[in-house]
Order: structure tokens, then sequence, then C-alpha cells
């Protein structure tokens, strides 16, 4: 009798290991259910992503077309030209600002921001150019490298910070413990 009862309660352990795993299958099943997320919403953070990247694109491009002008231009016609560019610029952020304000738009005035940032470049570049006519390109370039590399870190940060709010938003964590 003892070795019936050993071996009924074998069977009864291996069937409760059974539906155990089960259990915790089922479990894990769900919780990478709950990490995927929709192409929706995946499709919105990467379009806040590539908003980001398209800035960054635009702004080496205009470096670039400093650098060209540079080479290209005669020199009273390219300082001349950097002035204008930095009007513009300054101008371009002044508009950010205030339809942020209007708005109350952090997006609009980070652009802003960065808008007068390069406003500042465009302005510095002038007296680079005078003082160190030789040594103006790789100056340009090492300012376009740094938006770019400036970019790059802000829309990985953009695309971690989205990830987590939206764990967060469909989190049940919250709504379970409200239950109990």
């Amino acid at each position: 009798m003892e070795i019936h009862k050993k071996r009924d309660n074998k069977n009864k352990s291996k069937h409760e290991l059974k539906q155990k795993r089960e259990n915790i299958e089922k479990i894990t099943e769900v919780i990478e259910n709950k990490k995927k997320i929709p192409k929706e919403e995946l499709g919105k953070i990467n379009n806040k992503v590539f908003e980001n990247i398209a800035f960054a694109i635009g702004i080496m491009l205009y470096m670039y077309f400093i650098i060209l002008g540079s080479i290209n231009i005669n020199t009273a016609s390219f300082i001349t030209d950097l002035k204008v560019f930095s009007f513009l610029t300054l101008f371009l952020s002044i508009i950010l600002f205030e339809k942020s304000f209007k708005r109350t738009d952090k997006k609009l005035c980070i652009h802003g921001i960065e808008i007068l940032v390069l406003a500042f470049e465009t302005l510095i570049a002038i007296y680079n150019y005078s003082l160190f006519v030789h040594k103006f390109k790789l100056i340009i370039a090492l300012e376009s490298f740094t938006f770019g590399i400036y970019y790059i870190i802000k829309s990985i940060y953009i695309y971690i910070k989205l990830i987590k709010d939206y764990h967060k938003k469909t989190n049940d964590i919250k709504d379970i413990i409200k239950e109990k």
C-alpha cells in the first residue's frame, strides 16, 4: 500500500508541476504580448524620431552650403550672405518662440532654441571666417557634426521616453491594485 501511495503522490506532484509550468508559460505569453507595441503607436513614435533626424539633416545641409559658399563666393559677398543668413535664422527662431508661446507648445520652443543656437553659430561664423580663413571649413564641419550628434542623442532619448510612456499608459498593475 505504501508503494501505491508513493506512486500516487509522485503522479500528483508531476501533475502539479505540469500545471504550474503551463501557468507560467501562459503568464509569460501574456507578458510578451503586453510588451509588443501596436503598429499605429510605433508609427507615431517613429514619426517623432524621424522629424528630429530630418531637422539634423536640414541643419547639416545648411552648414554644408555655408562651406560651399566659402569656397565659391568672394569674401565680401560671403560675409554679407552670412549676415543675412544669421538674421533669417534669428527671425525664424523668434517666430517659433512666438508660436510656442501662443500654443504653449514645448516642442516648438525647443526647436526655437535650436534655431537660435544655429543663428548664433552663423553669426560667429563671420568672425571665424575673418580670423581663421584656412580652418573655416573644418570649424563649420565640426559644428555640423556637433548638431548631428545632438540630434541623434535627442532622437534616442525621445524614442526611449515614448516607449516608456506607452508602457506606463498600458500598464495594468495600477488597475489590479485598485481592484484589491
